[in-house]
C-alpha cells in the first residue's frame, strides 16, 4: 500500500502553517534570527554596513519547477516528479581535495560512523577528500557550538544558529574567515549554486561590514505547523475540532487513553497564535512592543498548563528531542505534533505503517469566530562560516558549500538528499523513495551546511506536494511577520540567550505547574529590566536607520 506523509486536496482551513513558541522569542533557537543582522546598531563592534555590496542574486535557471514560487518573497515552489536523468551542475569534485572538517545540528538520529556508512564513503569520494563530520542534536548544539568556540576547536566549515551565540559580531571577526571579496556583488557567480540564494537570506551574514557566512534559506516552509495523523483520525471516526480553543481542548481528551496522548509536547506557539499573539515583536521605529508583553499570554499559559494537568500531553515531553516525539507520532503514541513545514520531509526518514498520513490544522481563534493569523517563518534557518584557521582555503571551502547548496532538480541534489540508487533509495517512475538503509545513513546533516532555495517535494505522491504548495500560496498573503527580523542588537546577542532562558524556565514551571501563571507578569518584567527593554530600544533604532536608507 502506497503511504502518504499527508492528505491530498487540502482546503486552507486543513492545511496550514503556525507560529513560533517563547523560545524562539526568547532568542534561544533556530528561529531567533532576529538576533543577526546586516542594519542594526546595538554596539560599536557592529560597524557600518551601509556600503556592503551583497551578493548578487542569480537564480539558477537550469531546472524548471513544476509550480512557480517566489523564491525572494521566500514562498517555495514545487516539483511534482524528479526530473528523469538528472543533469549534474557542478563541474567535477568540489573543493582543493584536502580534508573537510564539518561541524553541523541535526533533527534526526545520528547516523552509523564514515566505517559502516555507504552514503558517507560516497560523499567523500564525490569531493575526493576526506571528511570529518560532527553531528550534534538541535538540543544540545547551543552549548556544544560554544564549547567548541571557548576551547578553539572550530573545524574548517561550521553551521550554528546566530541567537545562540553571544556578541556573534566579535566571534565572527575572531574566528570565521572573512568572504566579502570572494562573495560581494558579482563574484559570487563563480558559486552559482550559492548565487541562487534570495537576497533577504544574507542579511543573516554581514557584520561589521563584512560577509562572514552562507546563509541556509527557508521562508514560508520555517513557519510552525500542528500535524494530525489523519489516518488514525479517519480509522477510529476522529476529527480534531479547530473551530475554537475549546474545541481543540475537547479534541485532545478524545484522543487521549490507554497508552497514548494527543500530543507529543506543548504547542505553545499554536495556543499562542489562537490568543493572537504577535510574531516576536510588534510595531515600528516609534513603538515596539514585545510578543512576551502582550495582554493573551497568560491566557495562551493557562491553556497550555490544562493541557499538561488533564495527563493529554505525553510524560516525557519536558525531556525528549524532536526524533523522539516524531518517533512517537510515527508509531501513533501520540496523534498531534507541532513542528515546522521544512520537518515535515524528515517523517520519510522513519520507517512509516502502511497508510500514514499526516494533516495540518489552522489556528482557530480561542474563542471561535474565525482563523487566527499565522506567523511567517524566518528567512534564513542557520549559518555556516569557514573557520578563520582554514581562511587560505576559503575560495575552494566556498566551492564545497557551493556543492551542498546544489538545487533541487539537479544530479548533486539527489545525491545529498536520496544517495544512492539501489541503496539508499529505490526509484517509483522517477522519485526516489528511502530504503531503510537510506533512512538510517543519510542524516550527516547535509541541508544545514549549505542549501538552495526550498522545494515542496513528497517522492511517494505528487498530490501531496500540489497540496501543500496551493495551501502555502493561499497562506502567503495572510502571515504576519516579525518587524525586527534581520536586525541586530547587541544586547540580544550578548544576553538574549541567558535572559531568554529564565523566561523560558518560568513558562516550563507554569506549564508543569510548579507556578501559577500570574508568574509570568513578574517573569516578564525581570527580562525587560534584565536586557529586554534595552533589546526594544536597539531594534527601534535598527529599524529607523533601515527606514533612512
Amino acid at each position: 500500500m502506497k503511504t502518504s506523509t499527508t492528505t491530498p486536496g487540502i482546503s486552507r482551513r486543513g492545511l496550514v502553517t503556525g507560529g513560533v513558541g517563547l523560545t524562539a522569542a526568547a532568542g534561544l533557537g533556530p528561529l531567533s534570527l532576529a538576533a543577526c543582522s546586516n542594519e542594526g546598531r546595538g554596539g560599536a563592534e557592529l560597524g557600518d554596513n551601509a556600503n556592503v555590496t551583497r551578493p548578487d542574486y542569480i537564480p539558477f535557471e537550469g531546472v524548471t519547477l513544476d509550480l512557480e514560487g517566489d523564491d525572494e518573497a521566500g514562498i517555495s515552489g514545487a516539483m511534482l516528479d524528479y526530473p528523469e536523468n538528472p543533469e549534474a551542475v557542478i563541474d567535477g569534485p568540489p573543493g582543493d581535495g584536502e580534508d573537510v572538517g564539518f561541524f553541523v545540528m541535526t533533527n534526526t538520529p545520528a547516523p552509523p560512523g564514515r566505517d559502516s556508512n555507504a552514503f558517507w564513503q560516497e560523499l567523500d569520494e564525490r569531493l575526493g577528500a576526506t571528511t570529518s563530520i560532527s553531528v550534534v542534536p538541535t538540543g544540545d548544539f547551543a552549548d556544544r557550538f560554544n564549547t567548541t568556540i571557548a576551547g578553539d576547536r572550530l573545524p574548517d566549515i561550521f553551521s550554528f544558529f546566530p541567537g545562540d551565540v553571544p556578541s556573534l559580531p566579535s566571534m565572527l571577526s575572531e574566528r570565521a574567515a572573512d568572504l566579502t571579496d570572494l562573495l560581494s556583488g558579482g563574484a559570487v557567480a563563480d558559486y552559482p549554486s550559492l548565487a541562487n540564494v534570495p537576497p533577504r537570506c544574507w542579511d543573516s551574514c554581514i557584520y561589521g561590514g563584512r560577509i562572514y557566512s552562507v546563509p541556509v534559506p527557508r521562508g514560508i516552509v520555517q513557519c510552525t505547523v500542528m500535524y494530525s495523523r489523519q489516518d488514525l483520525m479517519e480509522s477510529e471516526g476522529l476529527e480534531v475540532d479547530v473551530s475554537s480553543l475549546e474545541g481543540f481542548h475537547e479534541s485532545c481528551q478524545e484522543m487521549t487513553g490507554g497508552n497514548r496522548w494527543a500530543l507529543p509536547l506543548v504547542p505553545l506557539g499554536f495556543l499562542r497564535q489562537m490568543f493572537e499573539i504577535p510574531n516576536v515583536w510588534s510595531g515600528d521605529a516609534d513603538g515596539l512592543v514585545s510578543a512576551h508583553e502582550h495582554e493573551r499570554q497568560e491566557d495562551a499559559l493557562e491553556a497550555g498548563r490544562k493541557l499538561v494537568k488533564e495527563g493529554l500531553v505525553h510524560p516525557d515531553a519536558f525531556t525528549a528531542n524532536i526524533p523522539q516525539r516524531k518517533t512517537w507520532v510515527v508509531s501513533g503514541t501520540c496523534t498531534l505534533f507541532w513542528g515546522t513545514l521544512s520537518g515535515w520531509p524528515d517523517f520519510n526518514n522513519f520507517p512509516l505503517p502502511d497508510g500514514f498520513g499526516l494533516r495540518v490544522l489552522q489556528p482557530p481563534k480561542a474563542e471561535g469566530g474565525g482563523v487566527a493569523p499565522v506567523h511567517m517563518g524566518a528567512a534564513t534557518h542557520n549559518i555556516t562560516s569557514i573557520s578563520k584557521k582554514s581562511e587560505d582555503r576559503a575560495a575552494a571551502l566556498l566551492d564545497v558549500l557551493n556543492y551542498f547548496a546544489a538545487p533541487h532538480g539537479s544530479a548533486e541534489y539527489l545525491f545529498n538528499s536520496y544517495g544512492l540508487e539501489g541503496v539508499h533509495h529505490d526509484l517509483e517512475g522517477t522519485n526516489p523513495i528511502l530504503t531503510e538503509q537510506g533512512r538510517n545513513e543519510l542524516q550527516l546533516g547535509q541541508k544545514y551546511i549549505a542549501q538552495g532555495p526550498w522545494v515542496h517535494f513528497t517522492p511517494r505522491d505528487p498530490e501531496v506536494t500540489k497540496a501543500l504548495y496551493d495551501v502555502t500560496q493561499e497562506l502567503a498573503p495572510t502571515v504576519t511577520h516579525n518587524p525586527v527580523e534581520g536586525l541586530y542588537s547587541q544586547t540580544q546577542s550578548r544576553d538574549g540567550r541567558q535572559i531568554g532562558s529564565a523566561l523560558g524556565d518560568i513558562e516550563t514551571d507554569i506549564l508543569q505547574g510548579r507556578k501559577p501563571v500570574s508568574a509570568w507578569a513578574d517573569a516578564v518584567a525581570t527580562w525587560k529590566k534584565g536586557g529586554g527593554d534595552a533589546i526594544r530600544d536597539e531594534y527601534q533604532q535598527a529599524l529607523a536607520e533601515k527606514a533612512d536608507g
